[in-house]
């Protein structure tokens, strides 16, 4: 819309963290976040105080020696739900302030899981003393694992070779716990800082995953978004030093564990372990991506690499549009150049896998299903209920997953 130097804005109370030279605004009902330079951020706070856009150009124009741009500024703001321009018979402070109590109403406010958490408990699950002791269980595994390096399990932990059909159930239902309490430690690190959040299932290029919504974090000082993006992995280390040290005690006849236990609990210590090492696939958005984009300061590392890479494919042809990014300062363009490198490489091999390892082995299992399925229940019952859990367990999630990788192309693409 076309804006007037008469039109008053109303604006929608925001949160307000200093990241740098820069300022990061957020819209706390919609859970939207926007990073500002100071000066557009002095512009909202006249503009809340009731002066016209005029005015505020003024004001400007006199502390800075330029007049600003605010039109440009406006229409973002406005499209993200921050600010309201009102028309020109609209234009008194008593209708501002209505417009602002209406926009308020009608909000579509985010819904956020287990938001009824106590933050003073989850203060006391992240506090000093409880890191303190996470360290001390870290150290001593790793004594354990120095002292007899067996503790760590093989690929043989995932062999059952008894009821091998319940070994696995009872695996993935252990795994879908641990999963669940990955997110939980994320979300109540969050919670300790008085962030909202949001579980929920999504993707990492074809693979499913469980997330924690946490763009709440944005709201807090840069230094404190550490911990909750490290809760989760933090959690998986503590499960894990503590199954080495339960094992560590098994070899030395300090207790004693059924066979049963014991090959879950070594499959559970190799979940953990492999988790730990997804962690480090930074070409997608793992807990630790979240970290070394927090550490160089980057707003959205991810993106800003993949428009890079766009532009550096357009440079060959003319079907791909090139996207200016002149914006982004010259100091986060030179992570963005170092990690395309890594996204490039990390995703050249990730597709690799899929295509000689991942589609022939699928393709290898839905023959031998369709085998069984077609001879029928009564042929051999146990081969056609294995079969059954079998694509339950492992089929519907990577079809799950490989949709909601295909989606993301299309919008993308809209």
């Amino acid at each position: 819309m076309g804006y007037t130097s008469d039109s008053l804005v109303a604006v929608y109370p925001f949160t307000r963290q200093v990241d740098g030279e820069e300022v990061i605004i957020g819209h706390t009902e919609t859970d939207t976040f926007l990073v500002l330079p100071f000066d557009a951020v002095e512009i909202l706070d006249y503009l809340a105080l009731g002066k016209t856009i005029g005015e505020t150009q003024l004001i400007y124009q006199q502390k800075y020696g330029e007049l600003p741009d605010i039109e440009d500024l406006l229409h973002i703001l406005e499209n993200k739900g921050f600010v309201k321009v009102l028309l020109q018979s609209e234009a008194n402070y008593n209708v501002l302030t209505s417009t602002l109590k209406s926009s308020v109403q009608h909000t579509a406010k985010v819904h956020y899981h287990f938001q009824n958490f106590p933050q003073s408990l989850a203060q006391k699950l992240f506090s000093r003393p409880v890191l303190i002791g996470c360290y001390i269980l870290f150290a001593l595994a790793f004594l354990a694992v120095f002292s007899d390096p067996t503790l760590i399990p093989s690929w043989e932990a995932y062999y059952f070779p008894n009821n091998t059909t319940l070994m696995i159930v009872a695996l993935v239902v252990l795994d879908c716990v641990t999963l669940f309490l990955h997110e939980m430690a994320h979300l109540v690190a969050a919670r300790a800082l008085g962030v909202s959040c949001r579980i929920g299932i999504s993707n990492r290029m074809w693979m499913l995953v469980a997330e924690t919504d946490m763009t709440g974090i944005w709201n807090v000082n840069r230094k404190q978004r550490y911990l909750p993006f490290l809760a989760g992995p933090l959690l998986d280390l503590v499960s894990a030093a503590i199954l080495i040290l339960i094992f560590f005690a098994e070899n030395h006849k300090w207790i004693t564990m059924s066979l049963v236990v014991y090959q879950l609990s070594r499959a559970l210590l190799l979940n953990y372990l492999l988790g730990l090492l997804w962690q480090c696939y930074f070409f997608v958005r793992t807990d630790f991506y979240y970290v070394i984009a927090n550490f160089f300061h980057c707003k959205n590392l991810m993106k800003d690499t993949e428009v890079f890479v766009r532009n550096q494919i357009s440079r060959l042809t003319r079907r791909v549009h090139r996207v200016d990014q002149s914006h982004i300062p010259a100091k986060e363009m030179l992570i963005i150049r170092s990690y395309a490198v890594l996204w490039l490489v990390g995703r050249t091999i990730a597709i690799a896998s899929l295509i000689f390892i991942t589609l022939p082995l699928i393709w290898h299992y839905c023959i031998k299903l369709f085998t069984v399925l077609s001879a029928g229940f009564f042929t051999n019952p146990y081969a056609f209920v294995d079969a059954l859990l079998l694509i339950s367990l492992a089929c519907i999630p990577q079809l799950i997953g490989f949709t909601l990788w295909i989606r993301s192309f299309s919008k993308k693409n809209r």
